[in-house]
């Protein structure tokens, strides 16, 4: 058998264990989802149970999570979620300014016609609901979709890689102060300027208009964040909290 070589072959070889592939997918969208709220700590045997697996996957996802920054394990002590802090949020945001505009700037060097179509395809999804419910959480799950396809269109695997895990951390705040932040219809609006400059092959348009989006996302969740407070919002739904 021909072993991986390359480290996205081996990272996907990893992948291929379905009961650690497993626990890790169910922890790390009950972490961004805020179901598992952040600061709580793991009950690695109670969550073993809910998602029918043994420990061993267990530990091996939080391992996994710990080296993404999501769970805190601490010796002897045991394993908690990350919390928020603001001066995370904004490194996590200068590295997304600038690594989020080289991916739009390489998207429209090396978009394949059916990348381009895809996007087109999100485009439309994202003006029907701008035009009809303008639901914030449908909005979100349309802002990272179009991300997504820019990152994957720009052909550098380790940079999909890279925006993906910045972009779960933004999801975890966007979960826990989504109330409070304005302006998101015109900020995912953003997307119809930078797509047509990515189909037009505009490196340095599709560059600058992902910054200028990036920088917005970043003031409003700015903005946002000075109003948050404690106790947690959904800090009374957290299974095998103890």
């Amino acid at each position: 058998m021909q072993l991986p070589t390359s480290m996205l072959a081996a990272n996907a070889a990893s992948d291929a264990d379905s009961k650690h592939a497993e626990a890790y997918r169910y922890l790390r969208e009950r972490i961004v989802s805020l179901e598992l709220a952040p600061a709580s700590v793991l009950d690695e045997q109670a969550l073993a149970d809910a998602i029918g697996v043994g420990l061993t996957p267990v530990r091996q996802a939080l391992r996994r999570l710990a080296w993404e920054s999501l769970v805190v394990i601490l010796p002897r002590r045991g394993t908690i979620v990350a919390d928020l802090h603001p001066a995370d949020i904004e490194h996590i945001f200068e590295m997304r300014l600038e690594l989020e505009a080289l991916a739009a700037e390489l998207a429209a060097q090396r978009a394949t016609p059916a990348e381009l179509a895809a996007l087109d395809g999100l485009v439309a999804e994202t003006r029907a609901e701008l035009d009809g419910g303008n639901d914030p959480d449908t909005l979100i799950a349309l802002d990272r979709a179009t991300h997504g396809a820019l990152w994957e269109a720009s052909g550098n695997g380790q940079l999909v890689r890279t925006l993906d895990w910045l972009y779960v951390h933004v999801l975890r705040l966007w979960n826990y102060a989504l109330p409070r932040i304005e302006g998101i219809p015109a900020l995912t609006a953003d997307h119809f300027a930078i797509v047509e400059a990515v189909k037009a092959r505009d490196g340095a348009a599709a560059r600058r208009r992902m910054h200028d989006h990036v920088h917005g996302f970043q003031l409003a969740f700015r903005a946002a964040w000075s109003g948050v407070g404690r106790p947690h919002p959904r800090a009374d739904a957290v299974p095998g909290d103890h």
